[in-house]
């Protein structure tokens, strides 16, 4: 290790702080969050991302480097000692017992590493991803700094598998404008990707609600939105690269819903009362395309005990009307049998439309027990789509999940 007045602190359980005090600004306005692991293909593209950012504030680099085999520790300690008044290097210990605490133990180096930043706003990057606008810190900084009811700032983002960019795809895939808690609870909202959110500091997270989750993302979001409002910047200015070491891209389709299925169940536990219809609306959505994929795999039995509990809790909601459950029910039928029951589906809902059209204000599914949060003011649900698009909407974001 080598560098202008770097030093080693202890942090307990073999983990090392690698960075300059005497260099470093005491008080950053922002803090960019990055964690990596084996990202030696991509570390120096989102290091180099975060430091062609034109800002006139101070800011630091909090990087949790998580026991990497294949050159990715080593480009790290490199940048650090580059940019000494950038970079705060975090050197994870992989026989750290702190990582037992986690279903998956690289969650460790999720938290250690937010909990060390400083900086009054925190934007999100992962190792393998990238931002591609030069402003985008000052950007989402300004619109946080002139409006304290705003929580999160997130924008568009371009989703490219590698190898393959003529796939590439822009997400979320329409408009989106301001959002709320609920919004993101009942899925009327997703992929707003990690490396896309700056976060208002807020009250220190409980992680220990989050210990049986894989995922960190959507519980930051949704406890950040719990102290005010989010919004989508029409903009895009970062990728999300999806590859086969991703820890999330990586997954089945299958194993991606399941697990989704889980942190929703912890949602719920953690919201007000009032909002744990809207986190049983999207974990509903979450189970019906989760029948899809189960069939599709062809594990009949388990797609039918999915569809067994999603009509018991359709019928447990006493607050959703008659027509809403009945989208529930015949999109999770259709889900369960085959794509051709779409017709019987179209022509069910074309009677309940005739019969119920005073009564419904709801764009399908995306529309279900909808509430305008009255302090975020509207929100710009315009383009979200019908019920079924955003059930088989890709469970990325809010993540390109870790």
């Amino acid at each position: 290790m080598s560098g202008p007045n770097l030093v080693q602190r202890d942090l307990g359980g073999g983990d090392v702080e690698v960075s300059a005090p005497d260099a470093l600004h005491t008080n950053p306005l922002v803090s960019v969050w990055m964690i990596t692991y084996n990202h030696a293909a991509y570390i120096r593209e989102a290091l180099d991302s975060v430091l062609m950012q034109q800002v006139d504030f101070a800011y630091e680099i909090c990087l949790g480097e998580d026991g990497s085999m294949d050159g990715t520790r080593e480009i790290c300690l490199d940048y650090v000692s580059q940019y000494p008044d950038k970079i705060r290097l975090f050197l994870r210990d992989r026989t750290n017992p702190e990582r037992e605490k986690y279903v998956v133990p690289y969650r460790h180096n999720t938290v250690a590493t937010f909990e060390a930043c400083r900086g009054k706003y925190i934007a999100m990057l992962e190792g393998d991803d990238y931002w591609t606008d030069a402003h985008k810190l000052s950007l989402q900084s300004d619109l946080l700094e002139s409006d304290p009811g705003l929580a999160v700032i997130g924008h568009y983002a371009t989703c490219c598998p590698e190898g393959r960019p003529w796939d590439a795809r822009v997400i979320p895939p329409g408009p989106v404008g301001r959002f709320t808690v609920a919004d993101i609870l009942r899925r009327d909202i997703a992929n707003i990707h990690t490396a896309t959110l700056m976060l208002r500091r807020s009250k220190p997270v409980d992680w220990s609600l989050f210990s049986e989750s894989s995922f960190a993302d959507y519980p930051l979001l949704v406890w950040s939105l719990r102290g005010g409002c989010g919004q989508v910047l029409p903009r895009v200015m970062s990728t999300y690269r999806t590859h086969s070491g991703g820890n999330f891209s990586a997954l089945s389709m299958v194993t991606r819903y399941r697990q989704n299925v889980v942190l929703w169940r912890i949602l719920r536990d953690i919201v007000p009362v009032e909002q744990a219809e809207a986190a049983d609306i999207g974990m509903l959505k979450i189970m019906v395309s989760l029948i899809a994929e189960l069939r599709k795999e062809g594990h009949p039995f388990e797609a039918f005990r999915s569809f067994s509990e999603v009509i018991r809790r359709v019928g447990q909601m006493r607050g959703c009307a008659l027509h809403q459950q009945a989208q529930m029910y015949v999109s999770a039928l259709e889900s369960l049998l085959v794509p051709r029951f779409r017709g019987a589906r179209r022509w069910l809902f074309g009677c309940l439309r005739q019969r119920h059209a005073p009564l419904m204000k709801c764009n399908g599914a995306a529309g279900l027990l909808r509430s305008d949060a009255g302090k975020c003011g509207p929100t710009n649900r315009e383009g979200i789509g019908s019920y079924r698009e955003v059930y088989s909407a890709d469970l990325g974001g809010p993540s390109g999940h870790e």
